[in-house]
């Protein structure tokens, strides 16, 4: 990050960052969001009714206040060099968060599914947010939509939880000043910091000269490594083989306690528990579907940042659905994931190591990975941490945290976990012709129910 000529620093999108730009396509885009269900009490009238341009006016100001909701994507011509983030030069935020009510008899999160994927504006900050009124039980919705290249998971959680407060009646002192506004770069500051950039580019490689054996070993290794993740082809199923522009969504919740005691008690871990119990979920939908898995083995993509403490790196997991015992399950899959820490810790690859190649190179292997991976995945899977303690939007609790995680590269299941305040979430965002999405999510229910009574 530079200063340019107007004093601001030049803040260029990261190669993960425009990756997630790189991914999508129609009815794909690279968004991810949160389904929150808040105690509406504090924002109730003298008549019962939401205050819900209070919780808006709430929200905006909040937002002001978080430089990643404040930042816009200035995009970049022939010879400027990546992209740029610059702050947005209109600061009113309140134009992203709109107002709905949760039609009668509606499921919040399945309600979602499909506003999850409305594109966002590129031209503006990319994000925006839906109050929802209308929820039984004194409560109300909000949807947080993000766009993957703003913020990955881990980032999203820290987002979400700037908005909000660690306790129910903050302390005034404890609130940020809003973020302030830089001029934005031109032409001539854009040109001398891509030029200083290739130059210190030149430099770094020219110290790497008398490595470059070495360099050029462990680059065939990493090569290696994610050839053989990316080289045997997905099993076929009767999930659907495109993604289409429409989702169904379900999720449950579990004791985040019971599930590491349960883990413990199995010698693995809870990521591992969570996969297994993935696993077992999609044996019972393909089951009811009419499939044979006898000896089927679904392929998962599983972020390496939960795996060893890394980011922005990916690697493929078979879940041995055709394994009936869960147990068993769930050994086969922890001495798999054993496997992969160790060589990711011994600088091992995996297939983003492809955003290390030249910036062109980088996009058309993105490109092709966007074509090409639901050819050798059957599904996505992330867990992301989150806040161990209880959030508040101005005293209104957040109850519940349902996390969603983007469906690209026509991989028709997402699964994504988010722990909050005690809780891990589970959800299932789906194609939308998998009707069946409950079948799976029962299914994952069952399989950490069995694992537990089993520990």
């Amino acid at each position: 990050m530079r200063q340019h000529g107007g004093g601001g620093p030049i803040n260029r999108l990261r190669r993960a960052d425009l990756a997630n730009l790189w991914a999508e396509s129609p009815g794909m885009p690279s968004q991810i969001a949160l389904v929150g269900e808040f105690d509406a009490r504090p924002f109730l009238g003298p008549c019962g009714s939401l205050d819900s341009e209070r919780i808006r006016a709430e929200l905006a100001a909040r937002a002001q206040r978080v430089p990643a909701l404040t930042r816009r994507v200035l995009w970049t011509r022939l010879g400027e060099g990546p992209p740029v983030w610059v702050r947005n030069t209109t600061p009113n935020l309140s134009r992203h968060i709109t107002c709905s009510r949760l039609p009668q008899g509606e499921d919040l999160v399945r309600w979602c599914a499909d506003r999850v994927v409305r594109p966002l504006d590129r031209a503006q900050p990319l994000w925006r947010a839906e109050i929802v009124e209308g929820l039984p039980g004194s409560r109300f919705g909000l949807l947080l939509v993000v766009h993957h290249a703003l913020a990955d998971g881990l980032a999203g959680v820290a987002i979400a939880a700037a908005l909000l407060d660690d306790a129910p009646d903050p302390d005034p002192a404890d609130s940020v000043d809003p973020v302030p506004s830089t001029p934005l770069p031109t032409y001539r500051d854009l040109v001398l910091d891509r030029l200083r950039t290739l130059q210190a580019a030149f430099a770094a490689a020219s110290r790497a000269t008398p490595h470059l054996p070495r360099n050029l070993q462990r680059m065939l290794r990493q090569a290696r490594d994610a050839a053989a993740d990316v080289g045997p082809a997905a099993p076929q199923t009767s999930l659907p083989s495109r993604v289409g522009p429409h989702r169904r969504l379900a999720a449950a919740g579990f004791g985040l306690d019971d599930l590491r005691d349960t883990a413990h008690a199995h010698g693995a871990t809870v990521n591992d528990l969570l996969l297994a119990a993935v696993t077992g979920g999609l044996r019972d939908l393909l089951c009811s579907r009419g499939d044979d898995v006898t000896g089927l083995v679904l392929r998962a993509s599983f972020p390496v940042g939960e795996l060893a403490g890394q980011h922005a790196g990916m690697l493929l997991v078979g879940l041995p659905v055709g394994e009936p015992d869960p147990l068993r399950r769930l050994n086969q899959i922890a001495s798999a994931t054993a496997g992969m820490k160790a060589r990711v810790r011994s600088g091992g690859g995996d297939v983003f190591d492809v955003l290390r190649l030249p910036g062109p190179l980088a996009r058309l292997a993105v490109r092709w990975m966007r074509r090409a991976a639901h050819t050798h995945i059957n599904l996505f899977v992330t867990n992301v941490p989150g806040p161990t303690r209880p959030l508040w939007l101005a005293g209104a609790r957040l109850l519940r945290a349902v996390p969603v995680a983007p469906l690209t590269a026509d991989v028709p299941v997402g699964v994504a976990a988010l722990s909050y305040a005690g809780t891990l979430t589970v959800s299932a965002n789906v194609d939308s012709r998998v009707t069946d999405v409950q079948v799976l999510v029962r299914g994952i229910e069952h399989g950490i129910a069995e694992l537990t009574r089993r520990a």
